[in-house]
């Protein structure tokens, strides 16, 4: 799979958990890549590797949104 391909798989999946009204609880990084901790509502509780450095790019963006920061 092209670097491309990846990025846009792990994207996929990030907003798919977001869609699902899942939040990111915590993120965790090390050499393999970044983990987040995703969390629902209703209390389930779920992990998601990302490893492409684009994809750490848009989960910034992502958590940016989920704590309501404006953008001026």
């Amino acid at each position: 799979m092209t670097a491309y391909g990846q990025f846009i798989e792990e994207r996929d999946k990030i907003d798919a958990f977001v869609r699902l009204q899942y939040r990111i609880a915590a993120v965790r990084e090390d050499l393999s890549g970044a983990w987040l901790t995703l969390e629902h509502p209703g209390g389930d509780r779920t992990e998601l590797l990302v490893r492409t450095a684009d994809a750490r790019k848009h989960l910034a963006n992502v958590l940016i949104r989920q704590s309501g920061v404006s953008r001026p």
